[in-house]
C-alpha cells in the first residue's frame, strides 16, 4: 500500500540493533564552544502545529548529545517543524517550515542572532557568498533572496510548484519544483545577476533534491508520483536519477529507482562528490542506497537495510547518521555509521530527527 505524507506521520515502524547501546546523554548544561566545534547539529522536526521543534548538539570528542541545545541557551522554544539547517559564515540558520521563519544562530554557542521572516512555507537555503542565499519558499512558489548581513529578505523570485532543494553551479540557481499538493517534473534555472528564471528543464516527476558531482555535473533526485488514489501503486511514477550538465542544462542520464511505489525522498552526496546516499523509506526497496556516478543503473540492494526517516552525512569524518522518528511522537533515535556501512553508536535526540548539519 502506497503511503502518502499523512500515512508517513503516522508510521510506526520501528528497527532497532540489539548489538548497540545508547551513549549517556548530557546533562542540561551549557557546553563549551569546544564541544559546539568538535559536534554536528541534529534537526529534529517536531510536531506539525505542536510548536516543539529542536535542534540538540552531538559532540564527537565527548560522545554525548547535548538535547533541544536552542531552548537551553535561549530561554525560548524553537518552533514549529525544523525542516533543515545550513552553516553559512560561522552562523546556523535553522529553516522552520511550520512558523514559517529562518532563526539565525551563532554555530558555536547556539546563541540566537537574528530571526528572519516573510516567508509562506520555508524548506531549503543555500548559499551563493558570504553576503547572498536563497530560500525556496514552498506555498508562495517562489526563491527569497537573503542578505546575509542585514538577515533580511531582498526578493523573491518565481520558480515552479512547491520548490525543495536548491543547488548553486557558477553564477546559476537550480531549483527542484517537486509540486507541493499537486505535481510539477520541473528544475528552474536562476540567472544570479538577473535573479530571474531563464528556463525550466523538464525532468522526473516530484524533483526534490539537487546535489553536484565532482565532474561539474548536477544531480537531481526525483521522488516520482503518487498518483491520485493514494491507494494503490498502479498509477505512479518511478523515482529517478537525472543528471545533467550545467553548461548546456542538456540532460546527460535518466535513470530509474527501484519499481512502482517506491519513491526515494532525500539524498546526500559524499566528501569526495564521486558517490551519492538516497533514502527510500516507502514499499518495497527500503533503505540507504550508495550509487557511484559512474555507475549505468541505480541499485537494487540496499548499502544500509531497514526503515529510517532522515538521512545526514558529516563529510570530515565521511560517516552517515540516519534517523529513526519511532512513532513520530515520541523522541527519536539517530543511527551513526561508518563509511564501509557498520553501526558505531545510537543517540536518542529529539521528536522527528530528519538529518544533521556538520559543523
Amino acid at each position: 500500500m502506497k503511503k502518502n505524507v499523512v500515512k508517513v506521520l503516522l508510521a510506526t515502524v520501528v528497527f532497532f540493533s540489539a548489538c548497540t547501546k545508547d551513549p549517556e546523554n548530557a546533562s542540561p548544561v551549557l557546553p563549551s564552544e569546544n564541544l559546539f566545534k568538535s559536534g554536528v547539529y541534529i534537526v529534529n522536526e517536531g510536531g506539525f502545529g505542536s510548536g516543539n521543534a529542536s535542534i540538540d548538539l552531538y559532540s564527537k570528542d565527548s560522545n554525548k548529545v547535548f538535547n533541544d541545545i536552542f531552548t537551553l541557551v535561549n530561554n525560548r522554544p524553537l518552533g514549529d517543524v525544523a525542516q533543515s539547517m545550513s552553516i553559512i559564515n560561522n552562523k546556523g540558520y535553522i529553516v522552520l517550515n511550520g512558523s514559517a521563519k529562518v532563526e539565525v544562530i551563532n554555530a558555536n554557542n547556539a546563541v540566537s542572532v537574528a530571526t528572519i521572516t516573510g516567508f509562506t512555507s520555508p524548506r531549503y537555503m543555500v548559499a551563493k557568498d558570504t553576503t547572498r542565499a536563497f530560500v525556496s519558499d514552498w506555498f508562495s512558489n517562489s526563491v527569497k533572496e537573503i542578505n546575509l548581513t542585514s538577515n533580511a529578505i531582498v526578493r523573491s523570485i518565481t520558480v515552479g510548484t512547491g520548490p525543495e532543494g536548491m543547488c548553486i553551479v557558477g553564477n546559476k540557481l537550480y531549483v527542484a519544483n517537486c509540486g507541493g499538493y499537486d505535481l510539477d517534473s520541473t528544475i528552474s534555472v536562476i540567472d544570479l545577476t538577473s535573479n530571474i528564471e531563464i528556463k525550466k528543464i523538464k525532468v522526473g516527476d516530484a524533483p526534490l533534491a539537487i546535489q553536484q558531482d565532482a565532474n561539474g555535473n548536477v544531480w537531481v533526485l526525483c521522488r516520482g508520483s503518487y498518483g491520485i488514489d493514494f491507494m494503490s501503486s498502479d498509477d505512479d511514477t518511478k523515482g529517478a536519477l537525472v543528471k545533467i550538465n550545467p553548461s548546456t542544462d542538456a540532460i546527460l542520464a535518466t535513470l530509474e529507482i527501484g519499481v512502482k511505489g517506491d519513491h526515494p525522498d532525500k539524498i546526500k552526496m559524499n566528501a569526495a562528490k564521486n558517490a551519492m546516499y538516497y533514502l527510500s523509506s516507502y514499499n518495497l526497496l527500503t533503505g540507504v542506497f550508495k550509487f557511484n556516478i559512474t555507475d549505468a543503473s541505480a541499485p537494487t540492494t540496499a548499502f544500509i537495510a531497514g526503515y529510517y526517516y532522515g538521512l545526514g552525512y558529516d563529510k570530515v569524518s565521511d560517516e552517515l547518521y540516519l534517523a529513526d522518528a519511532v512513532d513520530f511522537k515520541q523522541n527519536g533515535f539517530v543511527k551513526r555509521y561508518n563509511s564501509a556501512g557498520s553501526l558505531i553508536e545510537t543517540y536518542s535526540v529529539g521528536i522527528i530527527p530528519n538529518g544533521i548539519q556538520e559543523q
